[in-house]
């Protein structure tokens, strides 16, 4: 029986078939566009496929064909649809809706055993909504962004499926993921910096975020879909609440020569909450995470070798 990666060219998506392979399961990378990486590395059982999760023909033909047992959709219309300026809503809901609900429906018909579906902490409300106190996994989703509705959306119709045909489904909310490749705002801020070129922060110097690499996510992820059984059926996927003062500070340590440009607003923050409380995952599957120094280390690493430049010294 094989994995399969929905989404496999994306940031997540690479590092997970990669994550999941080197732990010695059979792999099944299946993405709209050609595959990033088809080499793969030494000892690794990859197979690469194309599909479109808009097509239920295609879902349940490849399901069916390199016999799957396990599913992970990270397929989305994610950094495009956050834009203000985003127009292509036809798009975006033949992906994000119809073909979530595609993949949904192909793992039913072609009796997967479990299927993850990410989603987002983007799916909660504001940090005021909560109080102070962290937010976790059972709290009431009260997205502010298209993005984040839509997420929910998805959460909403995986429910239903599991409560109406008996399905396995697991729903993981990450926060902002560090790594190369990213196409959120760690991409114009980290990934600029680290080429030489001026970074962006998204928001203004007392805002906070919550961050995590994705090295650590990708553990996560390859336990919720290798565990025989698990205990629950959503995980918060969260790491490091963070300023984005002591960020700058700490990318100005490790790139002394770089500049960066906060936005003319300097009150602009996230849309949803940055406090979160990731003890589920922690205790359950005894989850370690990197330090901040040393994700975003690891992210300028990443965006230099692909540049082909040299890792920074520290």
């Amino acid at each position: 029986m094989s994995i399969l990666v929905l989404g496999s060219s994306g940031l997540v998506g690479r590092e997970l078939v990669h994550t999941l392979a080197a732990a010695g399961h059979h792999v099944v990378a299946c993405d709209v566009t050609a595959p990033v990486d088809a080499e793969g590395r030494a000892g690794e059982s990859i197979t690469y496929a194309r599909g479109d999760i808009s097509r239920l023909d295609q879902m349940v033909d490849l399901m069916q064909r390199h016999e799957i047992s396990e599913v992970a959709c990270l397929s989305y219309v994610m950094g495009p649809l956050m834009s203000p300026d985003f127009s292509d809503f036809l798009l975006a809901s033949q992906i994000n809706v119809i073909g979530i609900t595609n993949v949904l429906e192909a793992a039913r018909l072609t009796g997967v055993r479990r299927l993850l579906l990410a989603s987002t902490v983007g799916t909660y409300g504001p940090q005021e909504l909560y109080g102070d106190r962290p937010v976790t996994e059972d709290d009431l989703l009260a997205p502010r962004s298209m993005y984040g509705r839509m997420k929910a959306l998805n959460e909403a119709v995986a429910d239903r499926y599991a409560q109406v045909h008996g399905m396995e489904v697991v729903k993981v909310r990450p926060s902002s993921i560090l790594g190369p490749g990213s196409t959120i705002w760690p991409s114009r801020l980290i990934e600029r910096l680290a080429v030489g070129e001026t970074g962006l922060a998204p928001y203004g110097p007392q805002a906070r975020d919550n961050v995590i690499a994705v090295q650590d996510l990708t553990a996560l992820l390859t336990e919720l879909l290798t565990r025989p059984a698990l205990r629950h059926d959503t995980y918060l996927a969260c790491g490091h609440n963070v300023s984005m003062a002591e960020l700058v500070a700490l990318l100005g340590e490790l790139l002394p020569s770089g500049v960066i440009d906060y936005p003319a607003n300097p009150d602009r923050a996230p849309s949803y909450a940055q406090v979160f409380d990731n003890s589920r995952a922690v205790s359950e599957f005894d989850w370690k995470l990197r330090s901040v120094h040393d994700s975003v280390r690891l992210h300028i690493d990443g965006v230099r070798r692909e540049a082909g430049l040299g890792p920074i010294s520290w």
